[in-house]
């Protein structure tokens, strides 16, 4: 089920009112060799590089095709939101100085498993797209990387039988209208969710390169005092 006219908290709130996919398409170009990406999360942030662009390819796609508009009025859509999306890094301590690495991985990991679920309502809706296979691919990777990244992958389980059922659930019912604008509201926002993601990595590596000067400098000034 689509809600329509109520707020969306998980949205950024700096969302795009026009020219949608010129601006993206910019921001994917920078992912790879952006300052402040470090080198243990290279490989993560080509994957997000890759995995956005596909997105936005068949958002864009699905949106012409399903309610013949062009994509600069994809704005006028925004009100369309689906129940179970995961809230976007931005709206939490994982976009500040006071995050916890090892919970923000969970809390990624387990964003990507509910929108793995949420693809599955748009397969249903598109079982012949040639370009959601790979989205669905490309997300369950990152998955295995975001894990393979933590302490404790254990913590994040699989959704359970029951949940995956309920999340689908919210999107497989009602009127071929809202399926339809479910499907656009599942990967705007998860286009969103990669985006922040994205954002929250760049912002650790700065933070980590920081500290590491930090302490480069407090031991050049011990070696100098020592020296004085």
């Amino acid at each position: 089920m689509v809600v329509n006219g109520s707020p969306v908290p998980s949205a950024p709130s700096e969302l795009p009112t026009s020219g949608w996919t010129s601006g993206e398409e910019l921001a994917v170009e920078s992912f790879s060799g952006e300052p402040g990406a470090p080198p243990i999360w290279e490989k993560v942030i080509k994957v997000i590089k890759l995995l956005v662009q596909e997105v936005i390819n068949f958002r864009d796609q699905q949106f012409v095709e399903e309610f013949q508009k062009p994509v600069e009025e994809m704005s006028s859509f925004i009100q369309y939101q689906v129940p179970s999306i995961p809230t976007h890094l931005s709206k939490t301590p994982c976009s500040t100085s006071n995050y916890n690495k090892e919970a923000c991985l969970q809390e990624i990991s387990h964003g990507l498993q509910v929108y793995q679920v949420l693809l599955q309502h748009v397969k249903a809706e598109y079982p012949q797209s040639t370009l959601l296979p790979s989205v669905m691919r490309q997300t369950t990777v990152l998955i295995g990387l975001f894990k393979d990244k933590m302490k404790a992958a254990e913590v994040v389980e699989d959704l359970s039988s029951s949940e995956r059922e309920r999340v689908l659930g919210e999107v497989s019912t009602g009127t071929e209208w809202e399926r339809k604008t479910s499907v656009h509201a599942i990967l705007r926002e998860l286009r969103h969710f990669l985006v922040d993601t994205k954002t929250a990595l760049r912002a650790w590596g700065r933070r980590a390169k920081a500290g590491s000067n930090y302490d480069i400098t407090m031991v050049g000034k011990g070696v100098r005092s020592g020296l004085e």
